[in-house]
């Protein structure tokens, strides 16, 4: 079980292993334990700043009250808008058959500056990061056989050195352990991450896979390492191998070969698992199990390809952390939510603003939605200080670290809004090529009709321009054909990519009805210039965030979604869904009185796809259902079929491959 799934799988299961972690009997060395810490903790704010001084690195206080982690204290009563220094502390029981094992505590997110203590001794800090997760090992500070405390000071001040930057950033700034804690058993040599770096040949579906193992022990320079690949829905093994290696710079590094696979696609989201295992002397020392995908995103002068064919897609963005009840300590059940209503959304495409939850990421690839992963930089500063830089670097090896097997990750960005240099735009970049050499760069820039050639926007891979002509970039609307037709040439043969698009209120009046109505022109005009790629509306829902125009505390918000801040759908939601589905009826004619001709028509403008294994499903005047295949559909191309003892209503829909309803009469 791989470190990330074992908090996946809830308290429960996490709750048993705690209880009964003293009676797991095995031989030495050939069980991992993983534990969440998740739950009960003590939390106290330290305003003055003196919590240090006064023994809270030991434990907090008996006047601290209990909170449960993952927590923010910026949804708690009288703290909704604190910006500052703050203490969480536990007991954590240490077996004394864990003396000699390697035992790492890893935190998935502390926004953002954290250190860490345990029995009072400083372990280590992590600054300048609130959404990337980090790990230390934490065996030399442990007193085995006992009780031991952990305690954790954590800061969200508004900082210099930060990204986000000082209060540039249109979301909230809530601190805490918002993600999940987990301690981690094994032996050494202990695994630090597994690369998985997959390269499908298009012209047969073969594929080679590199993989790179990366050890926390920098003093091991051979291991032997076994691998087993599997196809992760249906359990079956493709391949197992055992292989001694050298270390090549910092990782271990092998390859396999496959004669065929099934590529990932947002239509038929297929995904792979491979188990990777270090040893010694004793047998097993540490078992590693990643998922991940065959894909290949790439530009073709003017077209965005996926796995070799060309997509214009539709898609939306969620701003993460804006359910007052929980804030950026988010939930599973409201990241599941998220997940199911951009499928039923027709959304095949997202973008987020900062690094995001394991989860989340995880039920992207599972659903079948595209990723663009950002770096928290947006609007300032304009030009990078040593200090920020540094930040940057950090965060975007953090980032890529972490998510780096992520099927659903197509593009990783540098900055959104930011009017920033070419010289530091190339910086990251190159970086971060360095980092990933397979993935789009992409920055994102909202004055692209403005600045032309000269927009951060055109830096990145990908061209992406945050249209609000309209709104934001002007009142009025109808410039819009112009705009696009000036930046055209500015693309310098490449697609562009709308990133974001939206109606934000109260700023601007109008409500929902206006929002519908902005929604169809700027998706119409869209569509008519064949080189966007495709869209990201701004986006799913109303948000939390302390530049809201309306609202208090923790329900100071921006109108801007098509739900509200408690994912309640608006008209708007429904208007959506229509335009982003590939599939429109076209005609529904009676033929007699049991008896319909229904055409279909595949669209060929945004979206635009082939559309493979989808179905037809009715029930007849019985109500019996009955499910008609639809084998594969080019944009453009039309279907007709006759279907039989239709219902009274002639009711039917067209579903994708997973399920979800694409369109329905």
């Amino acid at each position: 079980m791989s470190f990330k799934n074992c908090v996946r799988q809830g308290h429960l299961i996490c709750l048993i292993f705690f209880l009964c972690i003293a009676c797991v009997i095995s031989a030495a060395g050939q069980v991992n334990r993983e534990i969440s810490l998740n739950g009960p903790w003590q939390f106290q704010t330290d305003p003055q700043k003196s919590g240090l001084q006064n023994g809270f690195a030991k434990g907090l206080p008996d006047a601290a009250k209990t909170v449960t982690v993952p927590n923010t204290w910026n949804i708690q009563k009288g703290l909704e808008n604190y910006a500052g220094l703050a203490w969480y502390g536990r007991s954590l029981k240490v077996p004394a058959a864990w003396k000699g094992k390697a035992v790492f505590i890893r935190f998935a997110a502390v926004y953002h500056d954290a250190v860490i203590y345990i029995n009072g001794k400083r372990v280590g800090e992590h600054l300048n990061s609130g959404y990337t997760a980090f790990t230390f090992d934490i065996s030399p500070f442990l007193t085995y056989g006992q009780q031991n405390k952990l305690t954790l000071s954590c800061d969200n001040s508004f900082s210099a050195t930060n990204l986000p930057f000082q209060t540039a950033f249109d979301w909230v700034n809530d601190g805490g352990i918002i993600r999940d804690v987990t301690v981690y058993i094994c032996d050494r040599p202990s695994v630090k991450y597994v690369h998985v770096t997959p390269d499908l040949q298009l012209k047969d579906s073969s594929a080679n896979i590199l993989v790179k193992v990366k050890l926390n022990e920098t003093e091991v320079t051979s291991t032997t390492i076994s691998a087993t690949l599997k196809e992760r829905k249906s359990r079956k093994v493709l391949t197992t191998k055992k292989v001694t290696l050298t270390r090549d710079g910092d990782t271990f590094q092998f390859s396999i070969q496959l004669k065929k696979v099934t590529p990932w696609h947002f239509d038929n989201p297929f995904l792979y698992e491979l188990q990777v295992t270090t040893s010694n002397a004793k047998g097993i020392a540490d078992v590693r199990t990643e998922k991940f995908g065959f894909k290949k995103v790439a530009l073709n002068g003017e077209k965005l390809t996926l796995n070799g064919e060309e997509v214009r897609l539709p898609g939306i963005e969620y701003m993460a952390g804006s359910h007052p009840a929980f804030g950026s300590a988010e939930p599973r059940k409201i990241m599941d939510s998220v997940a199911r209503m951009m499928k039923q959304l027709n959304v095949v495409i997202t973008r987020f603003h900062w690094q995001q939850d394991d989860y989340l990421l995880d039920l992207m690839d599972e659903y079948g939605i595209l990723v663009q992963e950002e770096i928290p930089w947006w609007q300032r500063p304009a030009q990078l200080t040593p200090e920020v830089m540094a930040t940057a670097k950090q965060q975007l090896t953090e980032m890529t670290e972490a998510h780096y097997n992520h099927p659903s990750i197509y593009a990783w960005a540098l900055n959104n809004e930011v009017p920033s240099t070419q010289q530091d735009n190339d910086q990251l970049k190159a970086f971060t090529r360095a980092l990933d050499g397979t993935r789009l760069i992409n920055v994102v820039g909202n004055k692209m009709d403005q600045k032309l050639a000269k927009d951060p926007g055109l830096m990145g891979d990908l061209p992406a321009w945050n249209d609000y002509v309209g709104t934001w970039n002007g009142n009025q609307r109808d410039v819009l054909p112009k705009k696009l037709d000036e930046i055209h040439p500015a693309l310098n043969g490449r697609p562009l990519f709308i990133s974001e698009a939206g109606l934000c209120e109260p700023a601007f009046s109008g409500g929902d009805a206006r929002r519908i109505d902005d929604m169809h022109y700027h998706i119409n005009e869209w569509r008519k210039k064949p080189f966007i790629a495709g869209f990201i509306y701004f986006c799913l829902n109303d948000y939390r965030t302390q530049m809201g125009e309306e609202g208090k505390g923790k329900f100071q918000i921006r109108r801007h979604g098509i739900t509200n801040i408690y994912l309640k759908p608006k008209p708007s939601y429904y208007t959506f869904a229509q335009l982003c589905s590939p599939v429109e009826v076209t005609k529904v004619v009676r033929v007699n009185s049991s008896d319909i001709l229904v055409e279909i028509q595949v669209k060929n403008s945004i979206p635009s796809y082939t559309i493979r294994n989808y179905l037809l499903e009715y029930r007849d005047a019985n109500g019996k259902l009955h499910q008609v295949s639809i084998d594969e559909l080019k944009p453009g191309q039309t279907r007709k079929f006759t279907i039989t003892h239709i219902n009274e209503r002639y009711s039917f829909a067209i579903k994708r491959p997973g399920g979800t309803v694409v369109a329905s009469y």
